[in-house]
């Protein structure tokens, strides 16, 4: 893994509490989703994927701007240690459902889980720039993103072998094991250092709509921000249809081991990672938005060439596997300037806000692939919309040097 910026020990431990999350995430959404798959249509619609996708998306779009509100006015540190320990009690209820055979119970969980993260999100995100200098800033996302990669490669590798080594009888041990990582999780986190509240007096509303109108409009007025937020989005939204269309080619159309096909999902996350370090390594102290522009270009012809290429299993990993590593490329400098560019007692109410877009990204995924399967598409021939999503996306995001030298940074240093 790569090397941490160095006198950043609460840095340090944020990226391992996240790595610990990522693959308790991963791990127990992949294996929902495998289940999923295998049990058909029941309780989840013609595709069963999507709507078990919709069922972890509902909570961003539910909590995620509130969530941002507190991140700003409560302390980021006791935040992230409330949502690990929340996190164990759903693995539990987890173990539980698995225990059961019970989708409506493993359904509950998978929306507990994304309740979780959704609190979470805004607090791990607007924390960073608090715990690492300005300098540091692109670098220090390249590190936590490649590190978080490491917990998806893990979580999703890991889910396969134990759908098929632990079987269904046995499957619910894996719950247990995952609330005993959160625990560990939680502990690790109480070693980041005591934060103050960016903004005690922030007034908390629980409407979403209406605070996140009022995130887009606070973006609006920071030039080139709503630009990073729309392009971040989108990135998850893509990352959300390959995760669904590679679990059906796998199954439906090259017809290898899902264990092997798992893995090979798993292992795109690994140039993912190489691209994000790298990312943050060029960067040099300042993100660099035309390593994203360059970035979606690639990722564009990598997924048509996919849609258009043989359909051999290998050279679907080969052209992903570089696909993935301009991913990375793409994604650090926009987190970076979502990070960077506001002022810091509006960090936590931006990433909130940056969270709900994604989130309502991820959700027309699962909506897109619903219709997709409804046209007759298969999973392949998704490839082919992807890649004219982020041709489109490379030429939209050529204007975002332009807006970015419009103004300096508003976030000012951290300290």
């Amino acid at each position: 893994m790569p090397e941490l910026p160095p006198h950043s020990p609460s840095f340090k431990r944020l990226v391992a509490t996240q790595f610990l999350t990522v693959f308790n995430d991963n791990a127990f959404k992949q294996i929902v989703l495998l289940l999923a798959v295998a049990q058909g249509t029941d309780l989840l619609g013609a595709d069963p994927q999507a709507g078990a996708g919709l069922v972890f998306a509902v909570p961003f779009l539910l909590f995620a701007v509130f969530a941002g509100d507190l991140a700003d006015r409560y302390s980021k540190r006791g935040i992230v240690l409330a949502t690990k320990w929340a996190e164990a009690g759903v693995m539990l209820l987890a173990a539980l459902a698995l225990a059961l055979a019970s989708t409506p119970l493993g359904l509950a969980a998978l929306f507990l889980m994304g309740a979780q993260s959704a609190f979470l999100g805004p607090a791990k995100y607007g924390m960073i720039p608090e715990l690492v200098p300005e300098r540091e800033l692109s670098r220090a996302n390249g590190v936590f993103n490649a590190w978080v990669v490491g917990g998806i490669l893990l979580g999703i590798g890991a889910s396969g072998f134990l759908v098929t080594g632990l079987g269904s009888e046995w499957l619910w041990v894996s719950g247990l094991a995952f609330s005993a990582v959160a625990a560990v999780g939680a502990l690790v986190a109480r070693g980041i250092q005591p934060l103050p509240a960016a903004d005690p007096g922030r007034v908390l509303r629980l409407n979403p709509t209406l605070r996140l109108k009022a995130g887009l409009e606070l973006a609006a007025r920071i030039p080139g921000l709503r630009g990073c937020m729309l392009g971040r989005s989108l990135f998850y939204h893509v990352g959300a249809v390959v995760l669904f269309a590679w679990n059906e080619i796998g199954s439906s159309i090259l017809q290898v081991p899902e264990d092997w096909w798992t893995a090979g999902l798993a292992s795109l996350t690994i140039s993912l990672g190489f691209g994000s370090y790298l990312a943050g390594r060029l960067s040099r102290g300042r993100p660099r938005p035309g390593l994203s522009v360059g970035s979606a270009a690639v990722m564009g012809a990598g997924f048509l060439a996919v849609a258009l290429g043989p359909r051999d299993p290998w050279f679907i990993l080969g052209v992903m596997l570089a696909t993935n590593f301009f991913t990375g490329m793409y994604l650090v400098p926009l987190m970076t300037l979502i990070q960077q560019l506001p002022a810091k007692a509006d960090r936590g109410r931006i990433q909130g806000a940056s969270q709900m877009l994604d989130w309502i990204f991820i959700v027309a995924a699962s909506l897109a692939k619903m219709f997709a399967t409804w046209l007759g598409l298969d999973a392949a021939q998704v490839f082919l919309v992807l890649g004219a999503e982020l041709l489109v996306a490379a030429a939209l995001l050529r204007r975002l040097p332009l807006a970015l030298a419009a103004a300096p940074p508003a976030g000012g240093s951290p300290g």
